[in-house]
């Protein structure tokens, strides 16, 4: 506060203040509202509107402050917390904090220059100043106006479009059942035509399997014979060389101490190990007469012939039987042979072994024995044709093998005419092919599944389109998913409406996913704030968050994306317009009115200061810093 009270100023106060004892409403700056208390009492005394302190009336507006909450100095700057009523006529009234009063500075928030009342620097600029603003609050008022018809459409456009909507998704969801039933009988259907396909192509391989079995069996039949009289001669070779051995294991003469004779033994021992009922084997084959060797041989093999030769199947199981023992034979003879020629060659001559020399003896015989067999063996193939015959049996078994490859891979029903081998196809009452039949019950089913799976998205659809939160009165109904851009240079930013929001490089049309839509903002813990809408989980930054963008709507006929920024890393802001942000207007919106002329003579009543109206001046008291 002024440490002197005499200035200026102060003597204009005081001359002010005695023509105020009587008229109350002339004491400057104050609010109307608040004249009735700024009138001398009848002690002729002021009370602080605090109460804190009584004064004379006589010191109010004298330029020096008595009162500590300012209210006796409400026209000058005495009080640093009192405050200046501007009545601002032909505007909105406004209030200054009192410093600001005859500082050299004409506020803006007093358009009528009274807060310069002793300096008389500010001209009163209330008329123009007023109409400007009344103009501007009508073009506010009018986009208001039209934003609010246009929600208003929208509003009842989603009405209809609900209704509809529901419509759909009954009608949907009936056909959909529909469409599931018969699908269901189609497949059943389909199933059983292709059961019918695949046991008449199966009955038509069957006969192609049987045919070609009946072609090759007596060939088959020949070549297992064939090879049950190799075994024979294998066997008897195998026999003769375990007794060699076995009489030099049991009768060799250890004293000589014969390391040829050593090795040879050891061999064999391992090898009677793994073959247990070789010397049994071998001694029954040498001790039977060559006669009855031969009957019992001759039993056996027209015993296999009964049981082996009635169906390709059981010949050709006892051939693989027949040939897989004499591969494994041929194998032993071999061994024993060359265990027997080791022998030869490395035994100790000099030693009269009579047991080894026995043994080298009979293996240079049943090498003889061999030979003359082998040959025999040759001409009893070369005479049967044998190779010939294999060759044949092996291609029966590749076609044999094929048909039941087939059978075995006839998952979708191989045709019948496919399965057989003339080319005719069976056919069914009233002339139509079976293989018809299931092609026409795929197609139905195909078509069915397709038309299913596109009915099932579209119930999905509509019911969560429907169940979403779509503002008040499904005003973002007929928005859904509509998509806005702006092209802010280096990048275009797509926002669609409670879907996703997108960032496009201009450059090589690179997208970058700024979120999908999770909901709308937050007035309070159970308010929503309709006019936010929050984009999360779009692309993630290197080394950031997942990028997000926040929509922010102001109100407007057209929906327009202004501006986007990007205040913190990967969180985007998006400045739009929209009408569902506009205020809900109760009344007609349609009706014609001259809201200008309203408005002026609204503003020209000089209604009772506000905080409203006081809030207005906050830019206005920025600038007046500034200066």
């Amino acid at each position: 506060m002024h440490l002197c009270r005499i200035s200026l100023v102060s003597i204009a106060a005081l001359s002010h203040a005695a023509q105020a004892q009587s008229t109350p409403s002339a004491v400057r700056g104050v609010d109307p509202q608040w004249a009735a208390k700024y009138v001398a009492n009848s002690k002729g005394t002021f009370v602080c509107l605090d109460g804190s302190a009584e004064i004379p009336f006589g010191r109010v507006n004298d330029d020096y402050c008595d009162c500590p909450d300012g209210s006796d100095e409400p026209g000058t700057s005495a009080c640093n917390n009192g405050s200046f009523y501007c009545q601002n006529h032909g505007h909105i009234p406004a209030r200054i904090p009192s410093l600001r009063v005859n500082d050299g500075v004409c506020d803006p928030q007093c358009c009528d220059g009274s807060d310069e009342w002793g300096t008389g620097l500010c001209a009163d600029v209330c008329e123009d100043v007023g109409r400007q603003h009344r103009q501007k609050t009508d073009a506010q008022r009018g986009a208001e106006t039209r934003g609010a018809r246009r929600r208003a459409e929208l509003a009842e456009e989603a009405q209809g479009m609900r209704l509809g909507k529901e419509r759909e998704w009954a009608e949907k969801t009936e056909a959909l059942k529909r469409v599931e039933a018969e699908l269901a009988a189609a497949e059943t259907e389909k199933l059983a035509l292709e059961e019918s396909q695949r046991a008449v192509a199966e009955s038509r391989r069957e006969s192609q399997r049987q045919a070609l079995y009946d072609e090759h069996l007596p060939e088959l039949i020949a070549l297992r014979r064939h090879v049950s009289a190799e075994l024979h001669r294998w066997r008897a070779h195998r026999g003769s060389l375990v007794l060699l051995l076995r009489s030099v294991r049991a009768s060799h003469n250890p004293e000589f101490n014969d390391q040829a004779v050593a090795q040879a033994i050891s061999a064999y021992a391992e090898f009677v190990d793994t073959h247990s009922d070789a010397e049994s084997a071998a001694l029954a084959h040498a001790n039977e007469a060559a006669a009855d060797r031969h009957e019992r041989e001759r039993l056996i093999d027209e015993g296999g012939s009964k049981q082996d030769d009635v169906d390709y199947e059981a010949c050709r199981k006892a051939l693989d039987s027949l040939e897989s023992e004499r591969r494994a034979v041929e194998d032993d003879v071999s061994t024993l042979v060359a265990l027997l020629d080791e022998l030869r060659a490395g035994y100790n001559k000099n030693y009269h072994d009579l047991a080894v020399k026995a043994a080298v003896g009979g293996l240079g015989e049943l090498e003889l024995v061999r030979e003359k067999d082998l040959a025999e063996l040759a001409t009893l193939a070369e005479n049967v044709g044998i190779d010939g015959v294999r060759m044949r049996a092996a291609e029966a078994q590749s076609k044999i093998a094929a048909v039941l490859s087939d059978s075995a891979g006839d998952g979708d029903g191989e045709s019948a005419q496919e399965a057989d081998g003339d080319g005719e196809s069976a056919q069914e009452a009233g002339g139509e092919s079976l293989d018809q039949q299931v092609a026409d019950a795929r197609t139905l089913f195909w078509d069915l599944q397709s038309e299913k799976n596109t009915l099932s998205s579209a119930v999905s659809n509509l019911r969560e389109l429907l169940d979403k939160d779509l503002g008040p009165g499904d005003i973002y109904l007929p928005l859904s998913g509509k998509c806005f851009s702006l092209d802010a240079g280096e990048y275009t930013y797509e926002v669609c409406l409670l879907d996703r929001a997108t960032q496009i490089s201009n450059k090589d049309k690179s997208r970058q996913s700024l979120g999908s839509f999770s909901g709308f903002g937050e007035l309070s813990a159970t308010a929503k704030d309709y006019a936010v809408h929050k984009y999360l989980q779009g692309t993630k930054c290197w080394n950031g968050p997942h990028r997000s963008l926040t929509a922010s709507f102001t109100c407007a006929e057209e929906i327009a994306v202004l501006a986007v920024t990007e205040p913190e890393k990967c969180e985007y802001h998006a400045r739009m317009t929209g009408p569902f942000a506009c205020p809900v207007d109760d009344q007609d919106t349609g009706l014609e009115q001259d809201q200008g002329q309203a408005q002026e003579q609204k503003a020209k009543s000089i209604p009772p200061m506000t905080d409203a109206a006081e809030g207005q001046t906050t830019e206005a008291a920025a600038r007046h810093d500034e200066l």
